[in-house]
């Protein structure tokens, strides 16, 4: 069932990866200088941002601190985002 508003089948993987897209063109970063930082491929910050790979806890935490939020503000801003209230 689709949230009110929210695009069709947008999942909280993908609504994770949107709100750390936005921090990062936020910041003027570009996806392999985030890479670089957290030890992750570009290939796999792309795909997480994208919604296209679960995150796992691990990888939440590296890019939630690699962009100074606290991993529950990433959740409950991805949380908003799918189900239409940011």
């Amino acid at each position: 069932m689709a949230h009110r508003g929210a695009p069709e089948g947008l999942t909280l993987e993908q609504a994770i990866g949107r709100i750390l897209r936005k921090e990062r063109l936020d910041r003027g970063l570009k996806q392999v200088e985030v890479a670089a930082a957290t030890n992750f491929g570009v290939r796999t910050i792309r795909t997480m941002e994208y919604g296209k790979q679960s995150m796992t806890i691990r990888s939440l935490d590296a890019l939630s601190l690699f962009f100074e939020l606290p991993v529950e503000e990433v959740i409950i801003r991805a949380k908003r985002l799918r189900d239409n209230l940011l």
